[in-house]
């Protein structure tokens, strides 16, 4: 990751799989991702603003010995190549690769970045230095809202259906892009409250 020249005014964290691509069980072949409908687009518009994109993954499969985390890497590299073919760009790829009781020794152990706990998404805070209220969490886990309330960050469920959450404070959505937009309007009022009380 490129050393960030000046802190942004916000920030955008996903998952992965079900959110960016499409949700395979336990991803291992780079032949099956494929970018979800409209999330080149949204990240397009999050890049020409300025707003960093990290992505947030656990990725058990590691743990499993399904695949390694060069495959992780890989899948990684060839995202942003798709997303680079439509004008985009993923700033930063974090990723769990841990599992209590896992196959793989060297990866078994009950870890703080693993989501629903936070690890991950403090450290996209601090390298960016972005506030919690500033940022926004989207994915298709209940992990996912989890891991963002627990640091006060905004939390973006994508649903094919309006089944209610058990956090009121969540926001369901149907993709990532709706998402994307909702947090972009939410984000241009607290620009034009700021705004207003300027001298």
């Amino acid at each position: 990751m490129q050393e960030v020249a000046s802190k942004p005014f916000a920030l955008v964290l996903t998952d992965r799989d079900g959110t960016l691509i499409r949700d395979v069980p336990y991803l291992s072949r780079l032949q099956d991702i494929e970018l979800l409908p409209g999330v080149a687009g949204a990240i397009r518009q999050l890049n020409a603003l300025h707003i960093p994109v990290v992505v947030v993954t656990n990725q058990s499969g590691v743990a499993r010995g399904y695949f390694t985390e060069s495959f992780v890497q890989e899948s990684h590299a060839l995202l942003n190549d798709l997303l680079r073919r439509e004008g985009a760009h993923i700033d930063r790829f974090l990723y769990c690769p841990h599992l209590s009781g896992a196959v793989k020794s060297r990866y078994d152990m009950d870890c703080s970045c693993r989501k629903p706990r936070s690890g991950m998404l403090k450290t996209a805070l601090d390298e960016y230095g972005v506030l919690p209220g500033r940022t926004m969490m989207v994915g298709d886990s209940l992990r996912d809202v989890e891991a963002a309330e627990n640091l006060g960050i905004m939390s973006y469920f994508i649903s094919s259906d309006s089944r209610p959450l058990s956090s009121p404070a969540a926001h369901v959505v149907s993709s990532f892009s709706e998402a994307v937009e909702h947090f972009l309007v939410f984000q241009n009022v607290a620009i034009t409250k700021r705004s207003s009380y300027a001298p």
